[in-house]
């Protein structure tokens, strides 16, 4: 490969060890690697002062793009990217103010279709569980969820949102103060399938049957939402795809084409046991 600083790619995340980061960045390498780019990774840690730190060591060289992952912005860091002579990618989620180009699922309409769902199967009292996440993801699940929960006239109150990471033992913890808060609980929504999954392992301490007594639902379509008892039902993410779009659009801007805007990922649902 040709490694001189204007054929390398900068790709921010927030964190690599979140679902589906290795996916994308597996969906970018596969299209950019052989048209001789390289692929720099940094991690912010959903940190907004270290991302601005990355940013100005990287906007310093002589990159050929920058590619953020679902990760939010300063002020300062939206102007310094605005005004690069280099193409700025945002993949991940579709955004409402991209810089430049942005490549995703969306969000809203997602978690909306995942909350439908089960008030057309016929739970009642749904509960919305939350885990650190950027803030404007937050914001664009509950959006959604709210917009589903309204159109029935359903209450969209029984949401937690735990300043704790997204992991299984998270949902197990947090299972329980579902159940203290809203006894009636009679379906769970998640925003990440390891979420649910703890959720689920609570489920089978507590000798809550699922979906009997309790349905509970995940986002993402991880290898365990498929492995996990009984199996989860959950929104799939095609987190490679996005990876492969994203490549793709940049290819095609960095040879002088005129791609530029938005492009939506769609995401599907994937009904399975425990709902």
């Amino acid at each position: 490969f040709d490694i001189s600083c204007d054929r390398y790619h900068k790709a921010v995340v927030p964190n690599l060890a979140e679902a589906g980061c290795s996916e994308m960045f597996a969906g970018l390498q596969q299209i950019l690697q052989p048209a001789g780019y390289q692929i720099m990774l940094a991690e912010s840690q959903h940190r907004v002062e270290q991302e601005e730190k990355l940013l100005e060591t990287l906007l310093a060289s002589n990159i050929a793009a920058a590619i953020l992952l679902s990760v939010e912005h300063s002020t300062t860091v939206r102007q310094w990217l605005k005004n690069a002579s280099i193409p700025v990618m945002e993949m991940g989620a579709i955004r409402s103010d991209p810089i430049d180009m942005n490549i995703g699922i969306d969000n809203v309409a997602a978690m909306y279709e995942l909350t439908e769902m089960l008030i057309q199967r016929g739970y009642q009292n749904i509960g919305l569980l939350c885990a650190n996440q950027e803030q404007w993801i937050f914001q664009q699940h509950l959006h959604g969820w709210y917009k589903a929960m309204l159109r029935h006239h359903m209450s969209p109150n029984r949401v937690i949102n735990a300043a704790l990471p997204p992991n299984f033992s998270t949902g197990a913890s947090q299972l329980p103060e579902f159940l203290l808060a809203w006894p009636e609980l009679d379906a769970l929504v998640c925003v990440s399938d390891e979420l649910a999954c703890g959720a689920l392992y609570e489920c089978q301490r507590r000798r809550i049957k699922v979906p009997d007594d309790l349905a509970v639902v995940g986002f993402g379509d991880s290898d365990v939402s498929r492995v996990c008892q009984p199996p989860l039902t959950t929104m799939a993410v095609p987190h490679r795809k996005i990876g492969s779009e994203a490549g793709r659009a940049l290819l095609e801007r960095l040879n002088q084409g005129n791609w530029s805007d938005r492009k939506s990922i769609a995401s599907s649902l994937c009904m399975r046991e425990s709902c």
